[in-house]
């Protein structure tokens, strides 16, 4: 129903902003990373989740809305409320605790511990979400899955993973041995040529 706000951002707390489009304000709630994005005041755009939820009981009905500072952070965060147990509060919680690749490529790399360590994450819990969105994070282009930034680690894995494929590769094996060569060298990430011959000699 509202895909995005363009507008004046006004106010800023722990966990939403306020912003105002012709007049009007919208509350909405945002992770600490797209907070972070966001600039302090003034002109904006944000992409938005809409939720409405119903108490069986009353009847009363509660609207809300999910801000996101890239179209790639509201994907995971909707791929992440498809697994059953991640409502729309523990969505945010998981992409206020960790940065979207690092989520998904948790994901992708099948590290439970790394989802177990966030608040509200219990074992079960993060082995059903590894198990759920592997695959499909797996199969999606390059381009609708990173990050939101073309930053320079983002572009070498893109380029390296694209090789690999070519070569007739899984995709999602590729991906988590890639991740993994990315994570031991994260102080010293290897060229192009040398990630693709160790991502080959691991796999």
């Amino acid at each position: 129903m509202i895909e995005s706000l363009r507008g004046e951002l006004i106010r800023r707390s722990p966990g939403h902003i306020v912003v105002e489009c012709h007049g009007v304000g919208y509350l909405v709630q945002v992770s600490e990373h797209t907070a972070e994005a966001l600039p302090p005041k003034g002109p904006c755009l944000v992409q938005v989740h809409y939720t409405v939820s119903v108490d069986v009981r009353s009847g009363q009905s509660e609207h809300r809305l999910y801000g996101f500072a890239t179209e790639a952070e509201r994907h995971l965060f909707r791929q992440l409320i498809d697994v059953q147990g991640v409502s729309s509060t523990l969505g945010l919680a998981i992409l206020s605790a960790r940065k979207p690749d690092e989520v998904r490529s948790a994901i992708l790399a099948g590290d439970v511990a790394l989802l177990k360590g966030i608040k509200g994450i219990g074992p079960k819990l993060a082995q059903r979400i590894v198990q759920e969105l592997g695959g499909r994070l797996g199969e999606e282009p390059l381009d609708a899955s990173a990050g939101g930034s073309a930053s320079g680690g983002n572009t070498l894995k893109s380029e390296a993973l694209s090789a690999l494929i070519s070569l007739g590769l899984d995709r999602v094996k590729a991906e988590r041995a890639l991740q993994a060569i990315l994570n031991e060298r994260k102080a010293e990430p290897p060229g192009l040529e040398e990630l693709i011959r160790l991502t080959l000699k691991n796999l």
